[in-house]
């Protein structure tokens, strides 16, 4: 039997094919590849998206805040403190584009107030509020401990919120917040213990009493 030589040329390269096929240990080897985002069911970090984690984060332990407060009608000893954002200035506070800062926390100095329950007319600051561009003022129901009566002086504090700023770019971070203000003032409201303690006479006098 006479092969042609295009025959010949051809078993060689059939026997390195099958060569390379198999391993030493007579398995087959099985090449790696990367997994995608279609394979595993996870989709890539969008870069145009707000809360892309890969965003900076910066703790803020002080907010540049200020503001006053007032008495909570029909809630005696509750004031509503009226909480304004005041960076850059007082005269013209912004917050940046791309910038936004939950609030995360509070301090009462002295510790003479408390978050009361009850709700002021604007959104609580206490309730996961968040300032941005569109959203600059909160307030929050808090309840003196120590309010004016007849037989005490009331006593005053200052309201600090603390949070997180995030930002679209960087550098996250606002200049000279500390050097600006940081407080909003918290007065001891009044209240009347005398017309307390008529009203809670008249809820415990028996009426067949009378006359």
């Amino acid at each position: 039997m006479v092969l042609n030589g295009s025959l010949l040329a051809v078993i060689p390269c059939a026997l390195l094919l099958f060569a390379a096929c198999g391993s030493s240990d007579g398995e087959s080897e099985v090449g790696v590849a990367e997994a995608t985002s279609d394979e595993t069911g996870q989709e890539d970090p969008d870069p145009d998206d707000p809360t892309d984690p890969d965003e900076p984060v910066v703790n803020v332990p002080t907010l540049p805040i200020g503001g006053g407060s007032y008495p909570l009608d029909g809630t005696p000893g509750v004031v509503c403190a009226d909480v304004s954002w005041l960076w850059p200035s007082g005269d013209d506070p912004s917050v940046p584009e791309g910038v936004s800062i939950v609030v995360t926390g509070y301090e009462v100095d002295p510790e003479v107030f408390e978050p009361a329950d009850a709700a002021c007319d604007g959104a609580s600051c206490l309730d996961g509020f968040v300032f941005s561009a569109d959203s600059t003022s909160c307030q929050v129901a808090m309840l003196s401990l120590v309010p004016w009566t007849d037989e005490q002086e009331g006593e005053d504090a200052v309201l600090r919120l603390s949070g997180e700023m995030t930002c679209s770019a960087e550098p996250c971070e606002l200049e000279d917040v500390e050097g600006g203000d940081t407080e909003a003032f918290l007065n001891a409201p009044e209240v009347d213990t005398e017309s307390e303690e008529s009203e809670e006479s008249e809820e415990t006098t028996d009426p067949t009493e009378s006359g």
